[in-house]
């Protein structure tokens, strides 16, 4: 337990009680937070008379509790770094950056709680699950042997010897842990097992923003019944949405009558000039949509589309039933305020320069223009893309693959989406494979050799390796080689190091390819 070697300044209130901390397990000091139960210490009583700055003892040492009366400035030296309750030993947790007391006869995950440090445990501490371990980060000696139970799970997980069950390890001397996986709230709120939810952690993506709205809605609605205006505003968000998923594009959110798009989230390949490919189509949607309009209501009103391409964050934000997927960035900005433009610019599709550089060879376009976006003191070009050219778009649904030099290799990316620094997932034979650019464009199975887990949200270093976010292993993704494991050196844990799994790649035609 951490023992402060100074007193707490603390303003009391006038006519409030407080009770300071004796036994220095309490993790509120200088307070009491009932750490004390099961030992010969009590909190001692202060009633505060009057508002006043109060000097509670740090080191628990005073002649005049709760006061401090100096006596920290005579105590040896080494009592200046940390105390240990009697009887116990001092554990230091990560991420936590907490100091805990731990007895002999208590599990670390037991005090773990003990101390508040919200660490997960599904089944309870029954041995049955791991979701409770630990990485013993100094001390591995100090700790108990393997319980049976443990063993069972450290085998079939291929946990190294530095990875223990905090429900069934106990220790005899001091060590120093983290915790790998949150608390239940987090691990809800982060979904950091399961591959499946894994976008929920937060990731840097770059995606390709469309914003759509409607042009002359508001007096179009006005005139017209409330269930006349939800009928038509479903009937249009329908068609819209239907070009939109056809071109394998994703509605992120309904924003009053404007629709936000993004493309690229499952399906990276050509996703710029998939998003323009659909916005095009919209647009002749919207024509023929504009037929029925004035049939029916003797009116119509049109769109306006803006295409941006740029970094986001991609995530889930709210809790349980409320969770909603959602992207943000100064890009999703851009979009919307690119689309706002058409209004003043007398068009009905523009597209920012950063997302036409990817397609220009693609499209046709009737002008350009260059000016401030509102919000923004930086001049940006935009481009009036008025089409698609044939043959350009590719059907990826069909896999293609391609005998070069007597070997079969798989087409995956247009090397044009895969910019430097970037990592890109590709599904090919049940498998996920992870592109990444960095000085070459090199591929990894997306799974970390420890746990199988995915790494495409781990971090890329400039040295080419890339970091698991999980469990602190770190591969280089050139060839495979292991620079850590689980925290550790390699030689430490020779016998259960497993390299990355590296497949070769080509460039050819203009894409990226796989050997099969």
């Amino acid at each position: 337990m951490k023992i402060k070697m100074s007193p707490y300044p603390v303003m009391t209130e006038g006519g409030k009680t407080y009770f300071w901390c004796k036994c220095g397990k309490s993790a509120s000091q200088p307070f009491c937070d009932g750490s004390h139960k099961g030992t010969q210490f009590s909190p001692v009583t202060f009633a505060a008379e009057k508002t006043d700055k109060v000097y509670f003892c740090g080191c628990k040492k005073t002649n005049n509790p709760p006061f401090c009366d100096g006596t920290h400035n005579s105590l040896p030296e080494n009592l200046n770094l940390e105390k240990k309750i009697s009887g116990t030993f001092i554990a230091s947790v990560e991420p936590d950056n907490k100091k805990i007391d731990i007895s002999p006869n208590e599990s670390i995950l037991t005090a773990s709680l003990r101390n508040n440090i919200p660490h997960l445990s599904a089944c309870g501490g029954a041995g049955k699950c791991s979701t409770c371990r630990i990485e013993v980060l100094k001390g591995e000696n100090h700790c108990s042997e393997r319980t049976n139970l443990e063993k069972k799970l450290a085998k079939k997980l291929k946990f190294p010897n530095n990875i223990r069950l905090a429900c069934q390890t106990k220790i005899h001397s001091d060590i120093s842990y983290r915790r790998l996986l949150l608390d239940k709230r987090d691990l809800n709120l982060n979904s950091q097992v399961t591959q499946q939810k894994l976008e929920s952690v937060g990731t840097i993506r770059n995606l390709t923003i469309m914003f759509c709205d409607i042009k002359g809605f508001t007096p179009f609605s006005e005139s017209l019944s409330a269930y006349d205006v939800i009928f038509i505003l479903n009937r249009y968000f329908s068609i819209m949405r239907e070009v939109i998923i056809q071109n394998s594009g994703e509605i992120n959110n309904y924003i009053g009558d404007a629709v936000m798009a993004i493309f690229g989230l499952k399906e990276s390949r050509q996703q710029t000039l998939r998003a323009t490919n659909a916005a095009i189509q919209m647009l002749e949607a919207m024509d023929e949509f504009k037929l029925y309009l004035n049939k029916a209501y003797g009116r119509d009103f049109d769109i306006r589309i803006g295409i941006h391409f740029g970094e986001v964050i991609v995530g889930t934000v709210g809790y349980a039933d409320d969770k909603k997927f959602t992207i943000i960035g100064d890009a999703v900005n851009v979009a919307s305020r690119i689309e706002a433009i058409n209004k003043d610019a007398g068009t009905r599709l523009l597209v920012s320069d950063i997302a036409y550089k990817q397609i220009k060879k693609s499209v046709t376009v009737n002008n350009f223009l260059r000016l401030k976006l509102r919000g923004t003191s930086n001049l940006i070009t935009l481009h009036e893309v008025n089409g698609v050219k044939e043959n350009t778009l590719i059907n990826h649904d069909i896999l293609q693959e391609k005998q070069l030099e007597g070997e079969t290799w798989v087409r995956t990316l247009p090397i044009s989406e895969l910019q430097e620094g970037e990592k890109k997932k590709f599904q090919y034979d049940g498998k996920e494979i992870l592109l990444l650019n960095q000085k070459g464009i090199f591929a990894i199975e997306n799974k970390c050799p420890h746990m199988n887990l995915p790494l495409d949200i781990g971090q890329m270093t400039d040295d080419g390796t890339i970091l698991c976010p999980y469990h602190n292993s770190e591969f280089c993704f050139k060839s495979g080689e292991v620079r850590k494991w689980v925290g550790l050196q390699p030689k430490e844990v020779e016998k259960e190091c497993e390299p990355l799994s590296i497949i070769r790649t080509k460039k050819d035609q203009s894409y990226i390819w796989i050997k099969k």
